[in-house]
């Protein structure tokens, strides 16, 4: 296992009915690459298989001719998920291939890819796993004011389940910066107006989660609008709640640590939804969303684009980016690896850009080439 560079997989069945099955999965990844793709492939073409799992930290995931991928730009130690499959009753026979998991990565610039394993219908049905007795996770979140522009907040998960995944959405007022306290051994993921704490497999221990974070706006403490998501999800099921009812406290949160902190959110400031997982981002066409261009010049003067173009000796249509100080200057945008390949080239044959490269971006977000060709099962030309 150590020596090998694919990753090594292992699956065990946790449900299953005469027209469905929930598999709890895990990868162990041995080996360290640039970029990796993990993929679900739905095995027959006979059977009409849906696929559904729990939620699985990525960099990228996407849904394509029934194939569900994941990708990542550091590579994972460990992947755990539940993957549930439906079909028509009656549709499959026992022991009947139903999905390759297959992997793909770059690594020192090789691309290589393996069929993991094929996950089969098994001969018996196991327990049901859903417990209608399962008690809910609640969520609360407490303010405290510290002084004029900080304002300290608490967030409380109780009643969790062993062995769920939970996820914890904080919306940043604008203008505001989050600056986490306690992590309460979340992993965390931040943007311009959101942060998020995630915990991957709880365990008997962590009946109840406390992270906390400060919050410094500089227009003050006293008017502030807070909003949240948390989602735990627990087998094949998934429970959502929004969470827009703030606490406000008299003192500082860290001296509460006696009060009780495991009241749910009242009915009005709660909405609450059980449904079947979904993947955790909607089932689009990558290549809509991919793009390339051909970047000639960047440099940290101010130029007009007729400027850039005459200095360049180019006489198409240029955008400038402006980034970290520098002015970037990028063709027009394509859809293709292929197209932007021939761009650069007619640039070096025909203006002064002779370092001019191919740049790629996801939905207007610069990615690098390799990962772009991923999402976009495109093939790097050389």
């Amino acid at each position: 296992m150590l020596s090998s560079p694919a990753p090594v997989l292992e699956w065990d069945v946790i449900d299953q009915t005469n027209h469905s099955c929930s598999i709890d999965v895990k990868l162990a990844v041995t080996s360290d690459s640039e970029i990796s793709k993990m993929s679900l492939v739905p095995r027959t073409e006979d059977v009409t298989l849906n696929l559904t799992t729990s939620p699985i930290e990525c960099d990228e995931h996407w849904v394509r001719d029934e194939v569900i991928h994941w990708m990542w730009r550091e590579t994972p130690k460990e992947i755990g998920f539940t993957l549930t499959m439906t079909w028509a009753e009656n549709e499959t026979e026992q022991s009947a291939p139903l999905l390759d998991v297959a992997w793909e990565q770059i690594a020192d610039g090789e691309r290589t890819s393996w069929t993991l394993g094929t996950i089969n219908l098994p001969d018996q049905p196991v327990f049901d796993m859903n417990n209608p007795d399962q008690q809910e996770a609640t969520g609360l979140r407490q303010a405290a004011v510290l002084d004029e522009h900080r304002t300290q907040v608490k967030l409380t998960i109780d009643q969790i389940e062993d062995g769920s995944f939970v996820k914890w959405t904080e919306y940043i007022p604008e203008g505001c910066v989050c600056e986490v306290e306690n992590a309460a051994g979340a992993s965390l993921r931040n943007s311009a107006n959101s942060q998020v704490f995630l915990w991957f497999q709880t365990n008997s221990k962590t009946k109840m989660l406390s992270p906390s974070y400060v919050l410094t706006c500089p227009h003050g403490s006293s008017d502030l609008h807070f909003d949240g998501e948390l989602e735990v999800a627990f087998g094949t099921r998934t429970k959502t709640s929004h969470i827009a009812e703030t606490v406000w406290v008299g003192e500082d949160l860290t001296l509460n640590e006696t009060m009780r902190l495991n009241q749910p959110p009242d009915d009005q400031s709660v909405a609450n939804s059980i449904k079947p997982i979904e993947p955790t981002v909607a089932a689009a066409q990558p290549n809509a969303n991919v793009a390339f261009a051909v970047q000639l010049m960047a440099n940290h003067r101010d130029l007009s684009q007729d400027e850039a173009s005459a200095l360049l000796a180019y006489d198409g249509q240029l955008h400038t980016y402006r980034h970290e100080g520098w002015h970037k200057h990028l063709t027009d945008e394509v859809s293709s690896y292929s197209e932007a390949r021939n761009l650069r080239s007619h640039v070096w044959e025909t203006t002064i850009a002779k370092d001019a490269f191919v740049t790629a971006s996801l939905e207007g977000e610069r990615i690098t080439v390799q990962e772009a060709l991923l999402v976009s099962n495109q093939t790097w030309i050389p």
